[in-house]
C-alpha cells in the first residue's frame, strides 16, 4: 500500500508519468499519464534507445529531445527493470508545437498528448527524491549535476573550447576592455554616484568588448545581461533593497531582448546603469547606515508582496519576531507605521502602472491587493493628493503593454 501511494505522491509532484520496461526495453507498465503517451513511445523505439543509451547506474539521466524532457533510471535501481520519467516540458508548450514535434518522430497515429509543464528544478528534485527513496542514496543536487553534465557535449567540450578560444583572441583580436574600467562602472552604482559613472563611461581604452555569440547582435545582448546583472549586485551593496533590484534586472533584461539593433542596445545599457544609479542613490537618502536589519527585512518582505494585502502579523510571523516590536521599531526609524509605508509604496508602484500602462484603474486596485478601486482611489489621494484618474490624465504615457 506505502508504494502506491508512495508513486501516486511522485505522480503529482511532478506532473509526469513512469514507465517501467525490462532489460529488453518490453513495455510492463505505466503509473500515470494516458494510453496516448505510451502509444507514442512504443511508435517511436528510437527515442527509447537513445534515452537508455545516456543510463547511469548510480544517478537518474535527464535527457532533453525536441523540448521534451525525459529522465532515466538504471536496472540497478529496481531489480530488473528500467524507469522512464516523463515527458516533461520546462515551458510551456502549445498544440500546434507538439504536432510539430509529433511530425517530428514521423507517427502514423494522431495524438492528443501534452505533456505538463515542470520546472527543471522541481523536475530534478523529485528525482533525487525518487532516487533516495528507491536505493536508500542520498544524492545532493551538486552530485547530480557533477554526473549528469558528462551525457551533455557542451560539458565534455568546454574546457577545450576555451583553450582554443584564448588562442584565437590573442592572435586574432587583442585585449578586452580593462577590468578597472569595470570596477568603476560597478562602484559608481554602489555609491549612486552619477557623476563617477559619467566619467567612467567617458573614459577611452585600447580594449573591446567580449565575443559571446557568432550572432553581433545577441553577443552585444549577452554582453548587457552580465552588465545588468552585476549592476543589480552593486546597486544591493549600495542599499537597495534584494527584491527590488532583482525584479528591475528581470525586467530591464526583458526590454532589452526585444530591441533590433546594437546602437539602441549600447544606450540601453547606459541607460540601465543610470537607473540603478538613483534607485541606489535615494535609498541612501532614506537609510542610514543605522538601520537595523530587521528594517530592511520588512523592506523586502512588502516589496515582494505588494500585490496582495499585507498585514503587520504576517510579516512579524515570517521574520519570527512581536509584531509590537516591530512596529515600535519601524515607527521610530522610518517616521511613519509600517501600514502608512505599505500604502506609500503601493501607491508609488500605482503611479508607474497608470503612467505607463493601460490598465483600468480597478484593475490596478485589485493587481496591488486593494478590496476595491474606492479603497485605492482613497489611498491613492491621500499620498499623492490627487486622484488616480486625474493623475492618468495628467502623467499618462502609456507604450501600451497593460
Amino acid at each position: 500500500m506505502f508504494w502506491e501511494y508512495f508513486w501516486e505522491q511522485m505522480v503529482n509532484l511532478l506532473h509526469t508519468s513512469f514507465h517501467f520496461y525490462d532489460d529488453t526495453m518490453h513495455f510492463l507498465k505505466r503509473l500515470g499519464g494516458n494510453e496516448e503517451l505510451t502509444l507514442f513511445l512504443e511508435d517511436n523505439p528510437r527515442l527509447k534507445e537513445r534515452a537508455f543509451a545516456q543510463m547511469h547506474m548510480h544517478c537518474p539521466v535527464l535527457y532533453t529531445e525536441s523540448q521534451l524532457v525525459f529522465a532515466v533510471f538504471g536496472n540497478d535501481v529496481l531489480e530488473g527493470e528500467r524507469i522512464l520519467a516523463g515527458p516533461v516540458v520546462i515551458d510551456s508548450v502549445s498544440q500546434d508545437d507538439m504536432r510539430k514535434i509529433y511530425r517530428t518522430y514521423q507517427t502514423k497515429r494522431a495524438y492528443e498528448y501534452l505533456p505538463s509543464v515542470c520546472s527543471l528544478e522541481t523536475f530534478v528534485s523529485g528525482l533525487l527524491l525518487l532516487h533516495g527513496q528507491l536505493t536508500g542514496e542520498e544524492l545532493s543536487a551538486a552530485q547530480f549535476w557533477d554526473m549528469n553534465q558528462n551525457y551533455y557535449k557542451s560539458s565534455r567540450q568546454m574546457q577545450g573550447q576555451i583553450v582554443k578560444d584564448v588562442f584565437v583572441r590573442q592572435e586574432n583580436v587583442g585585449m578586452h576592455n580593462p577590468y578597472e574600467q569595470e570596477l568603476r562602472e560597478l562602484y559608481s552604482i554602489e555609491r549612486g554616484d552619477a557623476k563617477i559613472l559619467e566619467e567612467s563611461i567617458s573614459e577611452t581604452y585600447e580594449g573591446d568588448f567580449g565575443i559571446l555569440s557568432k550572432d553581433p547582435l545577441r553577443s552585444r545582448k549577452n554582453l548587457v545581461i552580465g552588465n545588468i546583472t552585476m549592476a543589480s549586485r552593486a546597486a544591493i551593496r549600495g542599499g537597495l533593497s534584494v527584491e527590488e533590484a532583482f525584479t528591475v534586472a528581470d525586467s530591464l533584461i526583458r526590454q532589452m531582448e526585444e530591441i533590433d539593433n546594437i546602437p539602441e542596445v549600447s544606450a540601453f545599457k547606459q541607460k540601465a546603469q543610470y537607473l540603478y544609479v538613483t534607485l541606489v542613490s535615494n535609498a541612501q537618502k532614506k537609510e542610514r547606515s543605522s538601520e537595523n536589519p530587521l528594517v530592511g527585512r520588512t523592506k523586502d518582505y512588502i516589496f515582494a508582496h505588494l500585490h496582495e494585502p499585507v498585514k503587520v502579523s504576517s510579516i512579524a510571523e515570517y521574520l519570527q519576531v512581536n509584531a509590537d516590536y516591530l512596529s515600535h521599531l519601524f515607527r521610530k526609524q522610518e517616521k511613519m507605521t509600517i501600514s502608512q509605508y505599505i500604502r506609500k509604496e503601493k501607491v508609488k508602484i500605482g503611479e508607474n502602472l497608470l503612467r505607463y500602462s493601460d490598465y483600468r484603474i480597478q484593475d490596478i486596485a485589485f493587481y496591488l491587493g486593494f478590496s476595491n478601486h474606492s479603497h485605492f482611489a482613497k489611498a491613492f489621494s491621500e499620498v499623492t493628493g490627487v486622484s488616480p484618474g486625474v493623475y492618468r490624465a495628467k502623467y499618462g504615457e502609456s507604450g501600451g503593454w497593460g
